[in-house]
């Protein structure tokens, strides 16, 4: 079940590279836009590339290690 949030700050805490979606650099901020599942916890991230007016790009199944709440 998605679980749906009020958006929670984060940055990446690694390069991301997830199949078919741009790459995703160390530091890059982003939102947590939901959660899914209890134990581990899956997030799906909206990336700012270039900042919060850049292009965004949805990434799902990210894990707590690959985030810092900002």
């Amino acid at each position: 079940m998605t679980h749906p949030l009020h958006p929670v700050p984060v940055t990446a805490t690694r390069d991301i590279r997830q199949h078919s979606s741009p790459f995703i650099p160390r530091g890059t901020p982003g939102e947590i836009v939901s959660t899914r599942g209890a134990r581990p916890t899956y997030y799906t991230v909206i990336f700012w590339l270039g900042g919060p007016r850049g292009p965004r790009v949805t990434i799902p199944n990210l894990h707590k290690s690959d985030l810092v709440v900002a």
